[in-house]
């Protein structure tokens, strides 16, 4: 390095020491000389009753004069202090002002949508009390508080509306030991003394603001709790019982904050009264350009070159390192892929111009170095003492890593360090871990993960208000960066240079130790625990890893979080690693999106949350359905607030059909929707152009609108739009939408399915409607208040329509209203009447879990099956065999707004016959949704749809002549409504190796059986409890476990009538594995009640196939015998396999097998094999029982239970 660069860093650190110690040096004169309060603790005072409370302690109030003269002098001291900043680039103070760049802002809403903004804008526009601005380490939030101080200071137009402005830097405030009030506080922070603060603060000013810079250095413990909601604004405590008090409104509680941090929700927990969040996004593409414009012009085009360096340089931080390293000379154009190359570039930078006269060697210095920063982040200390340090670190004044500085105290001031960035003591603390003996860097990296770990855990069930967990969880936040550079550190290539070049040893091992721990976590965690875990693959750069882990994932879900520029740069490496990822859900701008495109089509299932549809989705939208990996894509328009026609747009694509749903105005009801197929991708983006124009442009007529001219505006648009498929809408008459339909249908050849749910229907007005569709080739269906229009086959030319048309004004047939829905008048029987039988299972040898039940039919009559609920109607004796299906997708595109409401049964009889089947529906019954469901008949390929004979509170009856697939469906043309439901717990087998036990939570429909999805998870216990409660489809549910320690992923669920074949656990509960029990809920996230109240579930005792009964209920195998031998007699249907087992065993002679044989019926062979038992003695009867609970669990599990009544 040139001997100039040396002296400019010589001379830098001279002239910053030089100021400090002046500025010291002032402040204890003007310590000294000022003024005191009495020492001793005030009584706590209400403050209604002390309308002047500083009064009492300081005499009079100043006169207008005396009080701007005040501030005045205030305000130069201000500028004094911050109208210049120490350059990192050159080395001298230079003006704040220009070396300021504007980073990206945003203020997120409550619907989760967010805009562009300014600090400035949420106190003028929003009206708030309290700005939290929230930003990543090196984002820049200092600064930015800093030019708020300067512009309130300089009289800037934009801060003017302030009095007051106070500045309060926690990370020097926590280097006070004694306790203070809110002025003597105030007082240390700026040039005023407390009395002078007091007589200001008397004035009332109409706006007082104060800067909370830093929160996440405040050390908060119980003593928050301890200030009562009255405090006296002259009451002595702890500077951050101070700081909470103000941020809780015990202390000037119509005061303006902003507060910075890094966490926000300890923040949240804190503040009262009305809020607004902000975040530091990073710095603009523009931005970049700018802050590189302004300092090194010729190497912008290298930056900018260099995609991964430019994408750095979003950070404020990294900007700064790289252009410290561009006016040094280094290279910076190779090899710095990821922010831990950045940062281990630029200390063997540092360490090659600025340490080769220091008394340390390097690899010394730099334990000492991490050595001091871990200690800083374990115990949140960023300042630290001259003699802490000196005892740790040798000539720590001519260290570039560390900055020194004079504090002041009350009567002297006091040497401190800190490391010239919060970001550097993070990267120190990794650097030390790896350069530790092995053992050592094992247990701290162990330790490390933990705690971060149990924070995760706690946030994602920490009460509303602050407690002792947040501490923990924003300590873990804290903690994370170490693990990202960690990362970094492990990635051979990119220190391996680094640690040769001063001879330094690395731990080998904690690269296996953090990606088992990433590999672990990835499975448990989402959006802002996940959006870190890929940022951690990212520094791994390990491309065979990251697509190991992303692979196996089911979901990935980021879609809470505003995505920055850096996040979208590490999601588009991750997903450039995989093959495919099976569901993705993201919160995205248009600028992300164009960053992201190329690498989405490798989603399955690809969930996009924008606040604007922009015309360039039409390339990803044309696309889904036509690849072999991306087949859904959904993309949600989040609510503008003033739209009235669309806050919400919903569209996905699948199998080249793209479904757009326009949701209603707010204003009539939100949960009506307009749904429309559609097959050419600019045909979406010209309907949502559509809508969007007639909120924008004809906002005030459009809302005067009422729902028929809002549809009928709609179908005149669609038929501009030659592609059209489907047509769901709503509509309050049918006199003004008959001709408009019947225009729709000859202007859109490609429309095979139109329905419209109206308010009241009238008969005339569908028989007039149903004879023109018919003329032209069309059917009409009555369900309810809704009505369906289909093709009925080919579609009529002209010359074939007249001729319709001859041939129905000829025919003397009327049509009646039973033309459209046949009504049977046969006697309906009720599934009460039912007898209950248990079947036989049989075990495909195709499927592992493939099972099909057997019933033999002894005579007519009706017969519940006890595991389906299934009811057969019999006209004689019979075999009845069934077994569950899977609905067949494609079937169901073709059935329009007709989803499955019930399991698909294959069913076959033979000897016999079957006249009529009762479906259990999971509905709850009303009149209205009762006319919803229907069964879908399924022969060769095709689907019909039956109408019910009756519908009751539990089962859908229909007649049968011909046996094949039936199952229910319902027309969702409503708003969805709650359902019966059920949450089955099941407890997975633990391993040898695993420290927890694993709860799967399953959401199922209450008609799902559940010897279906105990079968599928065969190798799980299933944990009985009280399971039914009401979900509705759609909605979004939590599931709460106590105690506070379990992890629950995902945090939240959508509830879908899953019908198989697969049964996924909706949730799983991880928790200790010494935990003998727990507490479970499930919580309606919409509502915000609970759905599912708190149960127990036990956890011990599980080791079986089930949970056993407790130990006094519980029979021995030959007292199970004894005692149930009548009921077994009748209800045993597998005799002969169990009889052929115990023969196996040779427990049967041969004499007794051959009776069992022959005798007839059933229920004799029973009884004569039961006979033998008693002669074969205990362990013929235990094997009995072993081979029943083989063959027949369910029918066992009843009678050991008790329980005689239906599922």
């Amino acid at each position: 390095m040139e001997t100039g660069n040396e002296d400019c860093w010589e001379i830098k650190r001279k002239r910053k020491h030089e100021e400090h110690q002046e500025s010291a040096d002032a402040d204890v004169r003007h310590t000294k000389s000022r003024t005191t309060t009495p020492t001793s603790t005030m009584k706590v005072r209400r403050a209604e009753t002390e309308p002047t409370v500083f009064s009492t302690e300081f005499g009079s109030l100043p006169s207008q004069t005396g009080f701007r003269e005040f501030v005045r002098q205030y305000k130069l001291s201000v500028k004094q202090k911050h109208d210049s900043e120490w350059s990192f680039l050159s080395g001298e103070k230079e003006s704040l002002y220009a070396l300021y760049t504007e980073p990206l802002i945003i203020q997120k809403n409550e619907d989760d949508s967010f805009k562009n903004t300014h600090v400035y804008e949420c106190f003028q526009l929003c009206g708030a009390l309290t700005v939290i601005l929230q930003g990543d380490s090196g984002s820049g939030k200092s600064f930015i508080a800093q030019k708020i101080m300067l512009d309130w200071a300089s009289e800037v137009f934009s801060s003017s509306r302030f009095d007051l402005v106070f500045y309060l830097r926690c990370e020097e405030l926590m280097c006070i030991s004694e306790e203070m009030n809110l002025t003597e506080l105030l007082s240390y922070s700026c040039s005023l003394t407390s009395d002078q603060i007091s007589q200001m603060l008397q004035q009332l000013p109409e706006e007082v603001l104060f800067i909370i810079d830093g929160f996440d250095e405040l050390k908060l413990t119980q003593d928050i709790y301890e200030m009562s909601a009255h405090t006296h604004p002259l009451q002595k405590a702890p500077p951050e019982v101070i700081i909470c008090g103000l941020m809780r409104r015990y202390l000037i509680p119509k005061s303006i904050l902003l507060v910075t941090t890094r966490t926000k929700n300890t923040v949240n927990k804190l503040l009262k009264g009305k809020q607004c969040f902000t975040e530091i996004m990073s710095f603009s593409e523009k931005k970049v350009e700018e802050y590189f414009q302004k300092f090194f012009r010729k190497e912008y085009d290298c930056v900018r070159a260099n995609e991964t360096l430019f994408t750095a340089c979003s950070i404020p931080v990294i900007c700064q390192i790289i252009s410290e390293m561009f006016r040094v000379g280094a290279n910076v154009t190779r090899g710095l892929e990821t922010t831990s190359s950045i940062y281990v570039d630029f200390v063997s930078t540092l360490l090659e111009h600025h340490c080769q006269g220091l008394s340390q060697s390097v690899p010394t210095l730099l334990r000492s170095l991490g050595q001091l920063a871990e200690r800083g982040m374990l115990e949140q200390q960023v300042l630290f003492d001259e003699k802490s340090v000196n005892e740790t670190i040798s000539d720590p004044a001519y260290s570039p890593f560390l900055g020194k500085f004079l504090s002041r105290r009350s009567i002297h001031q006091e040497t401190m360090f800190s490391f010239m960035h919060r970001s550097f003591q993070e990267f120190f603390t990794a650097l030390y871990y790896v350069l530790l003996d092995e053992e050592e860097s094992q247990r701290k990296v162990r330790e490390l993960l933990h705690t971060v770990e149990r924070g995760w855990a706690l946030s994602c069930w920490s009460d509303r208000d602050f407690s002792i967990a947040d501490v923990k969880i924003r300590h873990a936040k804290l903690l994370q960066p170490v693990i990202l550079f960690l990362c970094g550190l492990c990635k051979k290539d990119g220190i391996t240079t680094f640690i040769e070049k001063y001879n330094m040893a690395v731990s080998s091992n904690i690269g296996t130790q953090i990606k088992e721990w990433l590999h672990h976590c990835s499975q448990r965690y989402q959006n802002e625990h996940m959006l870190f875990i890929l940022h951690c693959l990212y520094e791994l750069h390990d491309k065979s890893f990251v697509g190991k882990v992303l692979e196996g994932l089911i979901l990935i879900d980021l879609s809470t979080l505003p995505l920055k520029m850096t996040d979208c740069w590490v999601l588009k490496y991750c997903l450039q690693c995989c093959e495919h990822i099976e569901n993705l859900k993201l919160h995205v701008t248009s600028e992300n999106l164009k960053m992201l495109q190329p690498e989405l089509y490798r989603c399955e299932e690809l969930w996009l949350v924008m606040n604007c549809i922009p015309d360039d989705d039409v390339g990803l939208i044309s696309s889904a359905g036509k690849g072999k990996i991306l087949n859904k894509l959904i993309i949600k328009e989040l609510e503008k607030r003033g739209s009235v026609f669309c806050p919400e747009i919903t569209l996905s694509v699948k199998d080249e059909d793209i479904m757009l749903s326009l949701s209603t105005s707010e204003i009539i009801d939100a949960s009506l929707k307009t749904k429309l197929t559609l097959t050419r991708p600019s045909s979406v983006v010209s309907t949502i152009n559509w809508v969007k124009s007639q909120n924008e442009s004809e906002m005030c007529m459009f809302n005067l609108l009422g729902p028929e001219e809002k549809g009928l505006r709609l179908l005149t648009f669609l038929q501009s739009l030659f592609d059209l498929k489907k047509v769901c809408l709503q509509a309050s008459d049918l006199t003004t939408f008959g001709p408009i339909i019947l225009s729709l249908i000859q202007a859109c050849p490609s429309l095979i399915e139109l329905s419209i749910n109206f308010r009241c229907l009238f008969m005339v007005q569908i028989m007039s409607l149903k004879e023109s569709l018919k003329q032209m080739g069309w059917t009409l269906t009555v369900w309810g208040e809704s009505i369906l229009i289909q093709q009925e086959g080919e579609r009529f030319t002209e010359e074939e329509l007249k001729v319709n048309r001859e041939k129905i004004r000829g025919s003397s047939d009327s049509v009646t209203y039973s033309s459209l829905r046949d009504e049977s008048s046969s006697a309906q029987s009720s599934s009460e009447d039912a007898e209950v039988f248990t079947p036989e299972l049989l075990q495909g040898d195709d499927e592992k879990h493939k099972k099909t039940y057997r019933f033999v039919c002894p005579h007519a009559g009706q017969f519940q099956c006890r595991l389906t609920n299934l009811v057969f109607v019999m006209e004689g004796e019979g075999e009845v065999l069934y077994n569950i299906v899977s609905w067949d997708p494609r079937l169901l595109d073709g059935l329009g707004q007709m989803q499955p409401a019930g399991p698909l049964y294959n069913i076959d009889c033979f000897h016999g016959s079957i006249s009529r089947l009762h479906l259990q529906h999971c509905e709850i019954f009303t009149e209205e949704n009762k006319d919803a469901l229907a069964v879908a008949h399924l022969t060769g390929g095709n689907i019909a749809i039956m109408q019910p004979l009756q519908v009751t509170e539990t089962h859908v009856t229909i007649d049968i002549r011909d046996l094949s697939i039936f199952g229910l469906i319902k027309r969702m043309i409503f708003p969805p409504s709650p359902v019966a439901a059920q949450v089955l717990v099941f407890l997975r087998p633990i391993t040898f190796r695993e420290r927890e036990n694993i709860l799967d939570v399953h959401l199922l429909p209450w008609n799902v059986p559940l010897s279906e999805v105990k079968d599928q998870h065969a190798e799980n216990t299933h944990i009985k409890t009280s399971s039914k409660c009401s979900l509705t489809l759609g909605t979004e549910y939590s599931l709460c476990c106590q105690p506070e320690e379990s992890t629950v992923q995902p945090e939240t669920e959508m509830f879908e009538c899953n019908y198989g074949p697969n049964y996924h656990p909706t949730f799983e509960v991880f928790v200790n594995v010494n935990t003998e029990e727990v507490k479970l809920s499930l919580l309606d996230k919409t509502e915000g009640k609970e759905v599912w109240v708190p149960r127990r579930i036990p956890l011990t005792g599980t080791s079986g196939q089930d949970v056993e009964p407790p130990a006094h209920r519980r029979l021995m195998e030959c007292e199970f015998v004894k005692k149930h031998r009548d009921e077994l007699i009748q209800r045993v249907s597998s005799v002969m396999a169990i009889a052929d087992g115990l023969r196996t065993k040779d427990m049967i002679p041969d004499e007794m097998y051959s009776k069992v044989c022959a005798a007839e019926p059933r229920q004799e062979k029973t009884r004569l094999l039961l006979d033998a038992l008693d002669s074969g003695g205990s362990s013929v009867k235990a094997k009995f029982y072993s081979l029943l609970k083989e063959k027949e669990p369910y029918l066992v599990d009843e009678l050991e239970s008790g329980s005689s009544g239906l599922q």
